[in-house]
């Protein structure tokens, strides 16, 4: 369904799977999102350059 909300515990899990290297595709496949949307997210974090401490404060 397009423009779902997404909760923000996802979100923050996105970040915490991906810095511990987890792939993309099992990020995906373990959130119930699709890869573009982790792949965004993603983009999201590495452009803004968050840190685990700013992302879990959200």
């Amino acid at each position: 369904m397009a423009n779902k909300q997404i909760d923000m515990r996802k979100i923050k899990q996105i970040f915490r799977l991906y810095s511990q290297g987890v792939s993309k595709r099992q990020i995906s496949s373990s959130l119930g999102l699709s890869r573009n949307t982790i792949t965004k997210y993603i983009a999201f974090f590495q452009r803004y350059q968050f840190t685990s401490y700013e992302v879990s404060a959200m």
